[in-house]
């Protein structure tokens, strides 16, 4: 089996040269007027140099005429079985840019032209050629990391999945267009995914690692961008992204390149790197990664035609913009095609050869169109015979799901946007009910192969109560528990189950059952934590949360419940250390956001509250706590230089917007906005209404004594006005 493709090209390309370009043919034509120079030099330059030029993947280049010269009868023997260039899509089934497809005159042109002795023609009429800048496809990139050091990887024969940590120097957030990888010298990296980690989980697996990089193929910190997947398999191109769909990167945020190696006969040197090209602007649509999949794949050793398959109703409109299949070497055919609801059927992507050496990402000339109901399938066919040039095993053996190359996999990716944005949480909430249910359907067969495994049938009761089968969850623990007794993830789950029941006091044994068989157990500390906190019983709260992050320095959760259970004891500053902590490990969490603002106005800290309520808002605008307290300092700041009023009153407004029975706090806010902008009317009008709410609503009557003094204020500063 030849494991690439371009290894194939670099065993023809050492045969003889054919007798037909050994003559000289600079300046001459052929008798129908073919030339190098008008008709062969277009064709090369814009399907071929991609990757046959320096620095790229391809065994030679073909920039020059005395390399296409030599070499004329390759690449008309490669263009007429469409080996080269590299294109699968079948045509009429989806059109894509970038296609790399010759035509049938293309191809006829090219061998005629090797047949009449591949002549040059004139030299002035060779088009200029692409420009190159050192590997790099997409020109030369804005900001290039790599890694410190090459990985030496060793001779061998089994496949490596290997993780790298590239640090990314960066003192703002900045948006992403495209994101190349240049693979280097070497030729054993068979594909890669490019991640993005705000963790430092990677940076810290890395260091406890002696050589670069550290093993494993499931990654649990580092995610592709939201929307977006960022791979590379020899031939596939970068995706250059408009400004609009580019996506953000900020500082302290780890690259986190995984390689599919294939280790050669001798030790190699790995060392690739990855280019980044930023956006002068942010991103203004936020694209979905919608997976059709299957997890559930046993193919038979001699099965020539296995079907696998996987349906998805879309539960709102959408646009696709891009598609992305996958699977290995004993797939054959991929079909993907939506069916509208009046039955109209249009095809996605067909592709009648698969080859695992040549994957792509391919991107619509005009985005599809789907409208909401339509039911979009995907179909793979493998060939696990013997006739499979491509099979791994000979004689064939059975071949399951699995990340191997020699394993299988069903993935079809599409990259979508939602007609109407507001759609984009249904489709993502509908998203994830079909990932509980793939990885359910998943763990299900492995547990009809292996009923005794203890491990997978666990993590098949944590899925099933994750989409609220607490039954099932049940059923499945207590086999576990009797399969065995002293597992302490089971005992954890039980935990969960429990909650999920309210039968809190057995779920606080469960817990303390998991921690006394794993000390270290982090999680469970902060479950009981949680549980400890909502019985009142606080001081046994903060010791299971200082455990949880003594255990897992990195428990974004943990600090952040560690923090509020200090915060309410008024021990405040150790409060904000570790909400500063959860946020180091989360950025993303306006809630964190959010109460370490709190935590610092109790400090004084103005400018760094106002901030961190400003992060709050961006990840999660309709957080009215949010919204509520930036207003109020806004309004209401002792430092001049952050006082914004007419800021200050669009925030409140929005917050009255958003709750169908504001308390009292909501509209005192907007009053103080109001009087601060200097709308006295407006702030006398609100400030009464607060007032007799808060009158009105146990719990807040000395919040109405404080509106009452306040409203006194806003009178005195209007009296003139009020009188009209």
């Amino acid at each position: 089996m030849v494991r690439h493709a371009v290894a194939l090209a670099g065993i023809l390309c050492s045969l003889s040269v054919a007798s037909t370009t050994q003559s000289r043919a600079e300046g001459r034509v052929s008798q129908d007027g073919l030339t190098y120079a008008k008709d062969i030099a277009p064709i090369l330059f814009e399907h071929c140099v991609v990757c046959h030029r320096p620095g790229g993947i391809g065994p030679f280049s073909l920039l020059s005429y005395q390399a296409a010269r030599d070499r004329a009868a390759l690449i008309a023997d490669a263009t007429r079985r469409r080996f080269m260039p590299p294109w699968k899509p079948v045509l009429g089934y989806g059109t894509f840019r970038g296609e790399r497809r010759l035509t049938d005159g293309q191809i006829d042109l090219i061998r005629r032209w090797a047949e009449t002795g591949a002549p040059e023609g004139h030299a002035v009429d060779i088009p200029e050629p692409p420009s190159v800048s050192d590997g790099w496809q997409s020109g030369e990139p804005d900001l290039v990391v790599t890694l410190k050091e090459a990985y030496p990887l060793p001779a061998g024969s089994n496949d490596v999945y290997r993780n790298f940590t590239l640090s990314i120097p960066l003192d703002k957030r900045r948006w992403v267009k495209a994101a190349e990888l240049n693979p280097g010298a070497s030729n054993v990296i068979h594909h890669a995914r490019i991640m993005l980690d705000s963790t430092g989980v990677a940076r810290d697996l890395e260091a406890e690692d002696p050589t670069p990089g550290y093993d494993g193929f499931m990654l649990d910190s580092a995610h592709f961008p939201p929307g977006h997947f960022l791979g590379w398999a020899p031939g596939k191109g970068p995706t250059v992204q408009p400004d609009s769909l580019s996506w953000a990167l900020d500082p302290g945020t780890d690259l986190v390149l995984q390689l599919h190696l294939l280790p050669d006969v001798k030790p190699v040197s790995v060392k690739p790197e990855v280019g980044l090209f930023f956006s002068e602007t942010p991103a203004s649509l936020a694209p979905i990664s919608l997976l059709l999949t299957s997890k559930t794949i046993d193919i038979p050793a001699g099965e020539a035609s296995y079907v696998v398959r996987d349906r998805y109703r879309l539960p709102v409109a959408v646009t696709v913009l891009a598609i992305y299949p996958h699977a290995h070497y004993l797939g054959k055919e991929i079909h993907a095609v939506a069916t509208l609801l009046d039955g109209t059927k249009q095809s996605l992507l067909r592709i009648d050869d698969w080859d695992f050496n040549w994957q792509d990402e391919y991107r619509y000339v005009d985005p599809v169109y789907l409208p909401e109901g339509t039911l979009i399938e995907m179909r793979f066919i493998y060939d696990n015979s013997p006739e499979n040039p491509r099979n791994p095993h000979d004689p064939p053996l059975p071949v399951r799901f699995g990340p191997k190359s020699t394993d299988e996999m069903a993935e079809l990716m599409l990259q979508v946007l939602t007609t109407n944005p507001a759609d984009q949480q249904a489709l993502l909430q509908n998203l994830e009910i079909k990932q509980a249910r793939d990885n359910i359907l998943a763990l299900q067969a492995v547990r009809r192969r292996d009923p005794n495994n203890h491990v997978n049938r666990t993590g098949l009761a944590a899925l099933y109560l994750t989409v609220g089968q607490v039954e099932s969850a049940f059923n499945e623990l207590r086999d576990v528990l009797r399969l065995a007794p002293d597992f302490p993830e089971a005992h954890y789950n039980l935990g969960l189950a429990l909650v999920a029941q309210n039968k809190f006091d057995e779920a606080i044994a469960a817990f303390k059952r998991a921690v006394d068989l794993k000390p270290d157990y982090s999680d469970a500390h902060n479950n009981l934590g949680g549980l400890f906190a909502g019985k009142g019983n606080q001081l046994d709260a903060i010791l299971h949360f200082r455990l949880a992050v003594r255990f897992n320095p990195r428990h974004a959760a943990a600090h952040s419940n560690l923090a509020g259970t200090l915060l309410n004891q008024g021990q405040i500053d150790e409060a904000v250390l570790h909400y500063r902590n959860a946020l180091a490990n989360t950025r993303d969490d306006p809630a964190a956001h959010n109460n370490l603002a709190r935590a610092l106005l109790s400090q004084g800290e103005w400018a760094d509250a106002v901030d961190h309520y400003h992060r709050a808002i961006a990840h999660a605008p309709k957080l009215a706590t949010s919204l509520v307290g930036l207003a109020w300092l806004l309004a209401t700041a002792p430092e001049a230089d952050l006082r914004n009023a007419s800021e200050a009153v669009v925030l409140a407004e929005r917050a009255l917007s958003l709750v169908a029975d504001p308390p009292p706090t909501v509209l005192d806010t907007l009053a103080a906005a109001y009087a601060a902008d200097g709308r006295f009317e407006r702030a006398v009008e609100t400030a009464r209404e607060a007032a007799s709410l808060a009158r009105d609503t146990p719990g807040f009557e000395q919040l109405a004594l404080q509106i009452d003094r306040r409203l006194q204020l806003y009178l005195s500063f209007a009296p003139y006005r009020l009188a009209r």
